[in-house]
C-alpha cells in the first residue's frame, strides 16, 4: 500500500465517500468512567479535497446538523484514507447513543430536565427554575401581568412547598363562583414549555421564597419556610445574578393568594415580601417540579 501522504489530491473529488450510516450494537461495552450499555453508533463521513477544508455542508450533502441536533460537543474530524492508489480527506463525525439504567440524581444547581436549575429539592421532589431567558405566548421574563383577569372572587391556595402546581390548577379550572384566570400569571407560565415539558406553573409563596435564598446561597439555600429578607443579607450572589437564571429588581407573583383580590408576591432584589392586589402587573418566573 502507499504512503498515504503521497497520494492526497490537490482537487476536490466529485463523489460522496459516505453517507450516514447506523450500526447498532446491542450489548456492547462502552470504554469510561460511566460504562453501559451501547444502543447504537451513527457515523457521516465526507470526502474532502485537503486537510484544511472545513467541515461545512457541500452540495448534495446531508446537512452536517440533520436529524443530530446542534450540540456543539460534536465535533468533525480529518481522517487520511487510501484506495487502491488514489488517496483523500474525510470529514467524519459519530455519536454513539448509550442505555443507562441508572436512574439520574440532581443536585442543587444542576440543570434540570426542563432546561431550569434545581433550586430546591424536598421531599420526593425536586424543583427547577426557567432561565430568565423563558418566553411563551408572546410574554417573557421582563413581561408584567396581573395575578389574574378576575378579581372579584377568592379561590382556595396554599403557601407551602409542593402546593404551587396544584393552586395553578385552580386559577385555571375552578367553576363558579370563581371565574377561571385568562391572560394572567397561570396562562402564562402554563404556556411555556421548557425542555418540551408543558408542567411549569407558578410557584407557591414559599416555593418562590426558596428561589430568594437559593440566590442568596446557591450551595446551602436557607429552608423555604425561612425568609429570604432576613437570612443572609437581601441581594444575590453576584455570580447568579449576572448569569442566565438571576432576577430582575423587581417584584415577582407566587400563586398562593391572601384575600379576595390579593396575592402574595415578592421581591426578589431585597427579598421583601408583600401581599399586592391581584391586578397590579409583576413578573413571573416558571417553576416545575420531577
Amino acid at each position: 500500500m502507499e504512503d498515504c501522504d503521497s497520494v492526497v489530491k490537490s482537487v476536490r473529488p466529485r463523489t460522496l465517500l459516505a453517507t450516514l450510516s447506523v450500526l447498532t450494537l446491542i450489548g456492547a461495552t462502552l470504554v469510561g468512567s460511566n460504562a453501559a450499555s451501547a444502543d447504537s453508533v451513527q457515523t457521516q463521513s465526507y470526502q474532502r479535497a485537503s486537510q484544511t477544508e472545513a467541515c461545512v455542508t457541500q452540495v448534495a450533502e446531508t446537512p452536517w446538523q440533520a436529524n443530530w441536533g446542534t450540540d456543539s460537543s460534536w465535533k468533525p474530524t480529518w481522517e487520511q484514507w487510501a484506495n487502491q492508489g488514489t488517496g483523500g480527506w474525510t470529514c467524519t463525525r459519530s455519536i454513539t447513543w448509550a442505555r443507562d439504567s441508572t436512574a439520574r440524581t440532581y443536585a442543587l444547581g444542576d440543570i434540570g430536565p426542563g432546561g431550569g436549575m434545581v433550586f430546591l429539592i424536598s421531599g420526593d421532589l425536586t424543583y427547577e427554575m426557567a432561565p430568565n431567558t423563558w418566553s411563551a405566548g408572546g410574554f417573557n421574563e421582563k413581561t408584567r401581568i396581573q395575578w389574574c383577569s378576575d378579581q372579584s372572587n377568592f379561590v382556595t391556595t396554599s403557601t407551602a412547598v409542593g402546593t404551587g402546581s396544584a393552586n395553578t390548577i385552580v386559577m385555571l379550572t375552578s367553576a363558579w363562583p370563581f371565574v377561571a384566570c385568562t391572560s394572567s400569571a397561570p396562562n402564562t407560565v402554563r404556556a411555556y414549555a421548557g425542555g418540551g415539558l408543558t408542567d411549569w406553573f407558578l410557584p407557591s409563596q414559599d416555593e418562590l421564597n426558596a428561589m430568594c435564598n437559593f440566590s442568596r446561597n446557591p450551595t446551602a439555600p436557607a429552608a423555604p419556610s425561612v425568609s429570604c429578607y432576613g437570612s443572609g443579607g437581601t441581594t444575590q450572589k453576584s455570580s447568579f445574578a449576572a448569569g442566565t437564571y438571576g432576577f430582575a429588581s423587581d417584584f415577582y407573583w407566587s400563586s398562593s393568594q391572601a384575600d379576595l383580590s390579593i396575592a402574595w408576591a415578592q421581591g426578589l432584589d431585597n427579598g421583601h415580601e408583600s401581599d399586592v392586589v391581584e391586578k397590579i402587573a409583576l413578573r413571573v418566573r416558571p417553576v416545575r417540579a420531577f
